[in-house]
């Protein structure tokens, strides 16, 4: 079976209680904003896959359904382009995509802004390595 490098498999989930934990504690992490798209990100020295968070504040949008629109926007366009995010050999990112705006964009601009983000983070990754 040939395996799909545009899927965005549970193991690419940020889902341990602990590093989320420790991607919010301070000092810990850095954050690049492109409205409407906020990226906390922080590195480990280990091998393995990057995991992404999406969250979307309940006091943006009061309905799931709008929510649930929003975080398929970011996941599909986190899914597409995730090959931007580039790190030294030995080096993972754990991260957390916010959603700081109370309106709706395109699809486009989600994207366009999820790339931004990435190739930010890429630049601050292999500086700190």
């Amino acid at each position: 079976m040939k395996k799909n490098s545009h899927a965005f498999p549970k193991s690419q989930r940020l889902c341990s209680k602990y590093l989320i934990d420790k991607l919010f504690e301070p000092g810990n992490s850095w954050s690049f904003s492109a409205f409407p798209l906020r990226l906390v990100m922080y590195t480990i020295e280990e091998e393995g896959e990057n995991e992404l968070l999406i969250s979307v504040p309940k006091r943006h949008f009061r309905h799931a359904v709008d929510r649930n629109r929003v975080k398929r926007q970011v996941r599909e366009a986190y899914r597409n382009n995730k090959h931007l995010l580039v790190l030294p050999e030995g080096y993972r990112a754990v991260m957390a995509m916010i959603w700081l705006d109370s309106n709706h964009h395109t699809s486009a601009k989600v994207t366009a802004k999820v790339c931004n983000l990435l190739q930010r983070a890429t630049e601050k990754g292999k500086a700190d390595a």
